[in-house]
């Protein structure tokens, strides 16, 4: 006798929260196409942020552009975007996570001279890949 999954089991509590707060709290800052604009140019002049250093402040990111990448990390690993090193300070690719471990990661073409271009590349792809999702 084969069991139907339980809520609890499929994680439809979290996928119900995480789908509400993504409507009422990411997607307005991504859908007005000057706060988007904003938060992508913010983005691209600063990827990964940066812990104080050599006498310079830290840089840290908008509390606007902080919620669009916690929606954005908390994505499934299968067919998650992610940074690979080819050849460091030299070639970076766009990998694509299979989502099971030890299988290994389908690398893109494209290459990217520095780790933060790369970055921004999969941010933008992902943005993409968030309102396609939620297309009105």
């Amino acid at each position: 006798m084969i069991k139907e999954k339980t809520g609890t089991q499929l994680n439809q509590a979290h996928s119900s929260v995480d789908d509400f707060n993504t409507k009422k709290y990411v997607l307005p800052l991504l859908r007005d196409e000057k706060t988007r604009n904003r938060l992508i140019e913010e983005h691209r002049a600063c990827p990964v942020g940066r812990a104080p250093q050599n006498g310079q402040e830290k840089v840290e990111h908008s509390k606007d552009l902080i919620r669009v990448l916690d929606k954005l990390r908390r994505q499934p690993m299968a067919g998650k975007l992610l940074t690979v090193c080819k050849r460091p300070h030299e070639d970076y690719r766009i990998g694509i996570a299979s989502g099971v471990r030890g299988q290994p990661v389908e690398i893109l073409e494209e290459s990217f001279s520095s780790e933060e271009a790369c970055e921004h590349a999969i941010f933008l792809k992902r943005i993409v890949a968030l309102l396609d999702k939620y297309a009105e």
